[in-house]
């Protein structure tokens, strides 16, 4: 299932590429590509949740408390430095609401993957899981900075924040890889 929700995050890059290098949209935003990365996202949550479901009963509170913590701070630092700025320049609803739901599907990525990360500490499979945290990490910067970049109008095609979606994708291939080798191992 997250195998599927990575597969539109590709198509999202790939529709993106295509707007900006050969149908040269400048910043192509609000797009056929953001259709595809908003799809993306809960494939690879559900695919995660699934997976965790399966350890439901070994999954401790404290572990679930940290990652709501986690959680809740990064929504409070999300709301200060992106969702108020933002709402107090720009004029474009739509683009407000499509730049915020990636923070919003990050903060749940990244609540998610500290879960898996807690759970599996120490084991096989945590490996695979720490790539996801990692990778959750730099893509919510990645988006954060993105968001904020375009409302106030200093982004721009090839700009150096677009390297933490290349190295958040990177984390999530090891991870995959992670994931698939420590299951063919056991």
């Amino acid at each position: 299932m997250a195998s599927l929700g990575f597969m539109f995050w590709a198509l999202g890059e790939a529709t993106y590429s295509i707007h900006a290098l050969f149908l040269g949209v400048a910043i192509p935003y609000l797009s056929l590509a953001d259709v595809f990365w908003l799809t993306g996202y809960p494939f690879v949550l559900v695919g995660m949740a699934v997976f965790l479901l399966g350890f439901r009963f070994a999954i401790r509170k404290k572990a679930l408390a940290f990652a709501f913590l986690v959680s809740v701070v990064s929504s409070g630092l999300i709301a200060v430095f992106l969702v108020f700025p933002i709402v107090s320049i720009s004029t474009d609803l739509m683009a407000d609401l499509v730049g915020l739901a990636y923070p919003i599907l990050d903060v749940a990525l990244l609540f998610t993957s500290i879960v898996g990360v807690l759970l599996f500490r120490g084991g096989k499979v945590a490996r695979g899981w720490y790539w996801l945290v990692l990778g959750a990490i730099l893509i919510s910067i990645g988006d954060i900075m993105f968001s904020h970049a375009t409302a106030m109008g200093v982004y721009f095609d090839g700009h150096p924040l677009e390297l933490f979606f290349d190295y958040a994708y990177l984390c999530f291939g090891l991870s995959v890889y992670n994931q698939l080798r420590s299951v063919s191992e056991m």
